[in-house]
């Protein structure tokens, strides 16, 4: 359930509110001491009888202080009562002017209406502040789900490539390297991260005899490789909640001048969250250990970043990563398994 964030009131209507209620209180001694008495449709009225209308008007005032700004609010009010207090009693047992018996009585009552309303805003307070609680601990959980799922896909997906065993995890990584580079915010490089976190998991789909081969595969068998990036888009795109991590799985493999599978897109037809992680994707190819090579040297790697530049990797990120691999001066950015693995 979504919690809709509380208005603020600006602080420009604290001051006017403030600035009406001293008007109306200086209105208030101004008639109360008033001998005046004025002809209102032929009727004689004493002015002083208006002063409790200026007083409810300035009593008014002082408790939309208290609703709309909250412990500011509710302090300035009682403040304001306070000081009017002695002014009251000043009057009436000083200068002998009944009339403002009347704002004696307001006062209290707007001082008990002012207690109530901030009693009420506390408990709001702690209720939000509930709602919010149960709110995050819920979209923890689901995160942390969600991160589950994804992790125990991957394992999946390293348990029956035996040849490529934290694969993805390194293409998410270099993935989220990129997305980071180029300024995006963080909920958009938790997605790139994600996406290219399972961006092969179409390989469960896939015989085991073909995906951990050794030797060459046959044209046949290529041909059944390359259904994994349609395999992994059937399976992710079910992940209505996040739509986007069927993009990785399904597009990693287009390239740039549109000769890549499976459906030959070209240059931003190709959605940018898979040309990241095209460019992540043939980095760690290279700079992991296959049953048929070492790592390629940090030089070669770097040169065939270069050379795909336009033609297999967007330019852009192509370049990102070429950063990448510069400032990796120690080449660590390279899969690093333990001896006799």
């Amino acid at each position: 359930m979504a919690i809709t964030k509380r208005k603020e009131f600006p602080i420009i209507s604290y001051i006017i509110l403030l600035v009406l209620y001293i008007l109306t209180q200086f209105l208030v001694s101004v008639v109360a001491r008033s001998q005046r008495i004025v002809n209102i449709n032929g009727y004689m009225v004493p002015l002083s009888v208006l002063v409790g209308a200026f007083s409810s008007l300035s009593n008014i005032c002082i408790i939309l202080l208290a609703v709309f700004f909250k412990k500011l609010g509710f302090i300035t009010s009682v403040a304001m009562i306070l000081i009017q207090a002695p002014i009251l009693l000043y009057a009436i047992f000083v200068l002998h002017t009944f009339s403002s018996i009347s704002g004696i009585f307001a006062n209290l009552l707007a001082l008990l209406a002012i207690i109530v309303i901030y009693r009420r805003n506390l408990k709001i307070g702690e209720y939000r502040y509930a709602e919010m609680k149960h709110l995050t601990d819920k979209q923890e959980a689901s995160g942390r789900l969600f991160e589950q799922t994804a992790t125990a896909l991957v394992n999946a997906i390293d348990a029956k490539d035996t040849y490529s065993h934290g694969h993805s995890l390194r293409v998410a990584e270099y993935s989220k390297m990129i997305a980071t580079l180029l300024e995006k915010d963080e909920d958009e490089i938790q997605k790139i991260y994600f996406s290219a976190l399972l961006h092969d998991v179409g390989k469960i789909g896939i015989p085991d005899g073909i995906i951990n081969k050794k030797g060459k595969l046959t044209e046949e068998e290529y041909d059944t490789i390359k259904q994994h990036p349609v395999l992994g888009g059937q399976i992710l795109i079910s992940i209505s909640e996040h739509p986007y991590l069927y993009i990785g799985a399904k597009y990693h493999h287009e390239r740039y001048d549109g000769r890549g599978y499976p459906e030959r897109l070209k240059g931003i037809e190709i959605p940018e969250i898979a040309r990241i992680i095209s460019v992540a994707d043939a980095y760690d190819a290279m700079t992991s250990k296959r049953s048929y090579r070492d790592p390629l040297p940090q030089a070669k790697v770097r040169e065939e970043i270069e050379n795909g530049i336009g033609t297999q990797f967007d330019p852009e990120f192509a370049k990102i990563m070429l950063k990448l691999i510069d400032a990796d001066s120690e080449y660590s950015m390279k899969e690093n398994k333990p001896t006799g693995a």
